[in-house]
This record gives structure tokens, C-alpha cells and sequence, in this order.
């Protein structure tokens, strides 16, 4: 479970985790997106396509799903690449939830052009 988890849960937030690689679900709240072989699909298809961030769609809607009965209040995104997630699925259900989003950004990949990092 991620530290921010662990801090919201102790100070009294229903917080539910999200995540796309990793050991397996930590508690009920936990949620993996899709599965090992999802996670190298969205790999091929990035490395023949170019397109990284828009395969995994059945993952992603998945994940939507599980978000519709959750209804949260705000969504916090990290890391969103790394070959598990729909971007474009996640943000026009976003917009169309009109939920807010709070963004932290650790590497530079939502604003390059799928770059991680740039000198």
C-alpha cells in the first residue's frame, strides 16, 4: 500500500489504491489494473505503434467500473504510463464524471510527448 494511502486511511478517508505492476492486491481496497500478460500486450502494441498509453483498454474499463461503484470524492494520479492504462479511456470518464483530479507528476512523460525525462 503507498505511504499516501496508509496517511488518508489513518486520518479517516475511505482511500482505495490503484496500481498497474506490482505484487499482488494488498488489501480489499486495492485495486490492480489488468495483469502480467495486459502489461506486455500494451508493450508490443506501444513498441509497434508508437501509441504508448492507449492500448489496455479492457484494463482500463475494468478499473472504470470498479471506480463507478466506488463514486470517490477526487482522484489522485502518479504514474500513468508503464503499459497498464487507457489514458484516453481515464480522462474522457474523468471529464465526463466531472471528478476532480489532483496530478503528481514524478517524471515528465504527461507533458513531452511520452518522454519520461528530457535534458
Amino acid at each position: 500500500m503507498s505511504q499516501i494511502t496508509k496517511l488518508a486511511r489513518e486520518a479517516g478517508y475511505d482511500a482505495y489504491m490503484a496500481y498497474g505492476r506490482g505484487d499482488d492486491q494488498v488489501d480489499q481496497k486495492s485495486i490492480r489494473i489488468g495483469n502480467k500478460a495486459d502489461v506486455y500486450w500494451h508493450g508490443l502494441v506501444t513498441r509497434l505503434s508508437g501509441r504508448h498509453g492507449f492500448s489496455s483498454k479492457k484494463a482500463t474499463r475494468s478499473l472504470l467500473a470498479k471506480v463507478d461503484e466506488i463514486k470517490p470524492d477526487a482522484i489522485h494520479l502518479h504514474n500513468i504510463h508503464g503499459y497498464y492504462l487507457n489514458i484516453e479511456l481515464l480522462f474522457n470518464y474523468i471529464k465526463a464524471n466531472e471528478i476532480p483530479i489532483i496530478w503528481t507528476l514524478h517524471d515528465c512523460w504527461a507533458f513531452t510527448g511520452h518522454c519520461a525525462y528530457f535534458d
